[in-house]
């Protein structure tokens, strides 16, 4: 029976349906989503070649609606699915996704044209939305008409199913491999749930990464199938772990099978690791409800010493690579920092350096090097090289003293980097006084920051500060600087970064408004100084007081300069350093 249905909305939507997702692949997410809801054991999604004219179909065997629910929830625009029906499915007790009431029209994104079919056990109910009628509309949503037909449809099969017609060719249209990425990061290792995109089940080998299969004959197991993907940092699935399925069933929890203790292996790491080991039943391994392992069981000790063995050469692989990538773009910074350790002290700062970065494995570059830097400050003081002393004094005589002085080691390298930077802390809050007097010179802030660059980013901490122009010129250019400056000490900073740039930075005081007149005279220093040095790197002027003058346009300003006030420097800084602290606890 054909009839009408409306919208039950007041606020006209039109123009943000469908239209709400970063990518074709998220929009189509939504509608899975929608399966989870609904207690769907499996959804098939068909994906027709691109210019096709091909629907994009959503199939699934959930609960399925009848005429009330659409009408009453289903078309009810924008109202949360949990407030109605409670957070929890009713029948798998699945935490509900949909919140905002939109994710079903989702599909609008990519199709002109939206036919939903629902089958509930008693009814079949098919409901047709075209976009194109509601953006046209000059009435609001609950008065436009939509084609609803009911039929009696007696069957023990449930489920929803999505057409999507007239695809939008003007965006990118949605390809498997994408969505199957998509859909493996949340779904992957759900044990009721399965996805199927164009005839094939979503698996392990959908997500980036180093993907391995291995087959062995395990005494006291059997034939043992492992299939496991480490994935790339940015493509983690939800859940990490390795699952365990004996006999075809899943028995309890991914788990990591004791790779979690191994000091060896950054936890982080592990978050990439995802896959699954099939054995044939073995008598012991599984308790009697088959709700978890029996870990006191000989064959899953063996089983867990095969997947260590197995996945920890692999993991290692995957993090020495990536590492050392970052250890390479880091390197060039680092080095110049260990040239000013005296020489026999540098390899030890180097391997722990490195054991450093191990542990802080996966943070971005400028935080690993405001730790690398911390820590390189760290291994400046005495008392660190003290113990490095007492070990090698003790690794000559017995070995309980030699683990002794190793965790002392350990306890000081971790105690010394939390000083060193709740010592930044107290001079930023310092720092943060100066900045606040009113009679504060810029050659009292270029005191206190003299020998403070790290204030300035990890970039420039690598830098040496100057004592005066002639010096910092005869360290460059190797000749007298005749300047007439020379023999005072600037209010400026001269010094030259790792990539060759010269850093010209003028201090002005901390009440002083930053206009053109400052910056003419920072560019004043800059062509004085440039015909001093035979070398053609350009210069960068950072010029810093109280801030931009409200009449200079950064429009005006070349590319190389730039205008800082005290108090977003000290900002910055002190959130970096805050982060380390809390870092370390």
């Amino acid at each position: 029976m054909q009839q009408k249905a409306h919208f039950l909305v007041n606020p006209r939507l039109t123009r943000i349906l469908g239209e709400t997702y970063r990518s074709s692949e998220a929009a189509l997410k939504e509608l899975v989503d929608n399966a989870w809801d609904a207690d769907a054991l499996n959804v098939w999604i068909d994906i027709p070649s691109p210019l096709m004219p091909a629907p994009i179909v959503v199939r699934d065997d959930g609960v399925g609606m009848g005429e009330a629910q659409i009408r009453q929830n289903y078309l009810d625009i924008a109202s949360d699915k949990r407030q109605r029906s409670g957070k929890i499915t009713a029948k798998y007790k699945r935490k509900v996704k949909g919140r905002k009431g939109i994710g079903k029209f989702a599909g609008l994104t990519l199709a002109s044209s939206m036919k939903m079919i629902s089958i509930n056990g008693k009814n079949r109910c098919s409901l047709t939305i075209d976009k194109q009628v509601l953006l046209e509309a000059n009435d609001d949503l609950e008065k436009i008409p939509l084609d609803f037909i009911i039929e009696n449809f007696l069957s023990e099969e449930t489920g929803s199913i999505v057409e999507l017609s007239s695809l939008d060719q003007s965006l990118n249209f949605p390809t498997p491999d994408k969505l199957k990425e998509l859909l493996f990061r949340e779904y992957g290792q759900e044990r009721l749930f399965q996805i199927h995109v164009n005839g094939d089940v979503l698996g392990i080998a959908d997500l980036p990464g180093h993907n391995v299969k291995k087959q062995h004959a395990l005494d006291a197991v059997g034939q043992v199938d492992l299939h496991y993907t480490i994935s790339h940092s940015k493509s983690k699935p939800k859940t990490a772990g390795i699952s365990l399925r004996v006999d075809g069933k899943i028995v309890g929890n991914p788990s990591f099978f004791g790779l979690e203790d191994d000091e060896e292996i950054p936890l982080k790491l592990l978050k990439n690791l995802t896959g699954e080991i099939s054995v044939p039943e073995t008598s012991g391994m599984v308790t009697a409800d088959w709700g978890g392992v029996n870990e006191s069981s000989k064959a899953f000790e063996k089983l867990g010493e095969f997947v260590r063995e197995e996945v920890k050469s692999k993991l290692q692989t995957t993090h020495n690579k990536q590492l050392n990538l970052q250890k390479a773009r880091l390197q060039k910074q680092i080095n110049r920092r260990l040239e000013n350790l005296p020489e026999h002290r540098r390899g030890f700062a180097e391997k722990a350096v490195h054991k450093i970065l191990t542990k802080y494995y996966e943070e971005s570059d400028a935080r690993a090097q405001v730790i690398a830097d911390v820590a390189l400050d760290a291994m400046e003081l005495d008392g660190y090289w003290e113990v490095l002393d007492k070990i090698n004094e003790a690794s000559k005589g017995e070995v309980l003293h030699f683990a002794e002085a190793l965790g002392d080691f350990g306890l000081l390298e971790i105690s010394n980097i939390h000083s060193q930077a709740k010592r930044r802390i107290e001079f930023l809050d310092y720092l943060s006084e100066l900045v606040l007097k009113p009679n504060t010179r810029e050659d009292t802030m270029h005191r206190a920051l003299d020998t403070n660059l790290w204030l300035f980013g990890t970039r420039y901490s690598l830098m040496a500060s100057n004592e005066s122009l002639k010096t910092i010129v005869r360290r460059f250019c190797d000749k007298r600087y005749s300047g007439n400056r020379a023999s005072n000490r600037p209010d400026l900073l001269l010094t030259q970064g790792f990539d060759g740039r010269y850093l010209l930075v003028e201090f002005k005081r901390p009440n002083k408004t930053i206009g053109r007149e400052e910056v003419a005279q920072a560019e004043g220093y800059r062509d004085e100084l440039a015909n001093q040095l035979d070398s053609s790197s350009a210069f960068e002027i950072m010029v810093i007081g109280k801030g931009k003058a409200a009449n200079l346009s950064p429009d005006n300003l070349a590319s190389n300069i730039s205008i800082h006030s005290y108090g977003s420097i000290i900002s910055a800084a002190r959130n970096e350093i805050e982060w380390l602290v809390k870092a370390l606890k």
